[in-house]
């Protein structure tokens, strides 16, 4: 079997491969300890003379303090740490040189030279020495006039040269002499070391490769007559030729895939057949589609006659009431025998009101006789907190017929902390036409309303638009509606600004409504190059954001007389 033959070509180069990391990690151990003790001789070496060369010193101190010359404490102090850190240093280089000739003893079997256990002595008789000199030296005083200065000198140089009855001077130079034959010693051997580890990475190298060159030939001769069998069965398969079969009777991995193949090739050939059959069969029935298609384009075009036919009634039907309230108005502000000023400032409204009303139906002839809104805009700037108080003012009203509270939240950027509104000329003026900006935002509070629970809340304020601005690049200030009415699904949100769109729980909730309020609303607000997006959830409310670009004005328009607010609604 190939995979067989494959599995054990893997192994045998697997095997191979771990061979020589192994001898690579024993050489490159036997060379680790060589330039470890190569370097150990050479610091112990230069450990050995600073000790000697401070010792030299602390001679010179004490010859210059017996002569009361210039002998300062502070330098033999200094001196005397030096060795007693050169003794600590090498204390601790000599134990590492001899764990290490052990663990070379136990591994290869050579002998310990005796110098190496000889060394630990030395150190031990350098602590004493230091310390006897320091107590000496510190008892040195400058010789008085007649003192026997060669007697006093022969002292010292015993305290320094002499430890335990023994010459450190001789020890030391004898070590020093060791450490620095040993150094080219173990440097050869790390060399020695070096050569061993790089033959034997080569020939282990050699060896891989070669194997690996004879199980890639073996392998590919096994692998090529297969492979060209099933390449000429494909490239039959791409000719067309699905009555081609690929020869087998190999009895290995590859035998079984032209087998598959085989099958495949049979599967393909009734696929064929079945296409042929079935694109007969659709073109019969694209013929018969197309009949259908044509029957439903005349009956779209039917309905969308009749939408048209309805914007048409709606505005028939708007504008005369509208024209019938505005003479009522106009008569009633004419009339001298009506006292009430307050009585004067409703008519006002009444007569603003049907102004809007008008324009809304413009707008909706607009609708119905084109693809897209071509709204008339007239900005001016324009206190959006005010504009907001209209607005709200005029969601109360609509509210208090069905239950439904409207609260404006006021404070800096609409918290609702209960603080006065932010002024005008610090943030809220927006360039904008008040009464269509109005209408949007009566459109928008009036959903609220309409899908509200009874009982219920609408919040409407101001706040920064996080992250957003306007069209231009410029700072965004948005308009935030929630309330806490019936929602919308989740997969009837993308569509809620199509005209004509009512989702399945507004169609529930209420029977009335043309479904174009928010598309109109959508239209208004773009004009203003600003942006309006809605979140719900069902039975959670929904939340309503208009964001519109802030503009730095020190005189916003002044709000329209309260005849003006009421806005068209849809």
């Amino acid at each position: 079997m190939y995979r067989a033959r494959l599995s054990l070509a893997f192994a045998a180069l697997v095997a191979l491969v771990c061979i020589q990391a192994a001898f690579v990690y024993w050489g490159a151990n036997r060379v680790n300890d060589y330039a470890q003790h190569s370097r150990l001789a050479s610091d112990i070496q230069s450990e050995l003379l600073d000790l000697s060369a401070n010792k030299q010193r602390l001679r010179v101190w004490a010859m210059q303090r017996l002569m009361d010359t210039d002998a300062q404490p502070e330098q033999r102090q200094r001196l005397v740490a030096a060795m007693y850190a050169s003794a600590a240093n090498l204390d601790d280089l000599v134990q590492r040189d001899l764990a290490l000739w052990t663990e070379l003893v136990r591994r290869e079997g050579v002998s310990m030279p005796a110098e190496v256990p000889q060394l630990v002595g030395v150190t031990e008789l350098l602590r004493d020495n230091i310390q006897a000199v320091e107590a000496r030296l510190a008892q040195l005083v400058p010789l008085e006039q007649g003192a026997d200065f060669p007697a006093l000198w022969a002292e010292l140089t015993q305290v320094f040269d002499m430890a335990r009855g023994r010459d450190l001077r001789e020890l030391i130079n004898g070590a020093i002499a060791h450490q620095r034959a040993a150094v080219p010693v173990a440097r050869a051997a790390t060399e020695r070391g070096l050569d061993a580890l790089r033959a034997q990475a080569i020939g282990m190298a050699l060896i891989t490769l070669a194997v690996a060159v004879v199980l890639a030939l073996h392998l590919k001769r096994r692998l090529q007559r297969p492979l060209d069998r099933l390449l000429e069965g494909t490239q039959a398969l791409q000719a067309g030729a699905l009555e081609h079969r690929v020869a087998t009777g190999s009895n290995d991995e590859f035998d079984r895939v032209a087998q598959h193949f085989n099958a495949m090739a049979a599967e393909l050939q009734q696929h064929r057949a079945r296409a042929d059959a079935a694109r007969r069969g659709l073109e019969d029935a694209v013929q018969a589609r197309t009949q259908e298609l044509s029957a439903a384009h005349d009956t779209l075009q039917r309905l969308d006659q009749r939408r048209r036919q309805l914007f048409a009634d709606l505005g028939h039907e708007l504008r005369t009431p509208a024209t019938s309230i505005r003479g009522e108005a106009e008569i009633a502000l004419r009339g001298g025998d009506k006292p009430a000023e307050e009585y004067r400032q409703t008519l006002a409204r009444i007569v603003g009101g049907v102004d809007q009303l008008t324009r809304v139906i413009h707008d909706l002839l607009l609708i119905a006789k084109a693809e897209a809104d071509q709204l008339v805009m007239h900005p001016t700037p324009v206190d959006l907190q005010a504009l907001l108080g209209d607005a709200a003012e005029q969601g109360a009203a609509l509210g208090a017929t069905l239950g439904v509270q409207v609260r404006l939240l006021h404070g800096p950027e609409g918290s609702g902390s209960g603080k006065s509104a932010q002024p005008a000329d610090r943030g809220s003026v927006v360039l904008a036409d008040a009464d269509r900006l109005r209408q949007a935002l009566v459109i928008v509070l009036d959903n609220a309303v309409r899908y509200s629970a009874q009982g219920t809340t609408v919040h409407i304020g101001l706040q920064q638009a996080a992250g957003e601005n306007g069209a231009d690049g410029s700072d965004a200030i948005e308009v935030v509606v929630r309330d806490e009415g019936i929602g919308i699904d989740a997969d009837e949100l993308p569509r809620v600004f199509e005209r004509f769109v009512r989702g399945r729980r507004a169609r529930a909730h209420r029977a009335d409504g043309t479904g174009i309020g928010l598309s109109i609303a959508q239209a208004i607000v773009q004009a203003h190059q600003g942006r309006i997006t809605i979140d719900s959830a069902p039975q959670q409310g929904t939340v309503v954001r208009i964001a519109l670009p802030r503009v730095a004005c020190a005189a916003p328009a002044a709000p329209q007389a309260a005849g003006a607010r009421s806005g068209a609604l849809a």
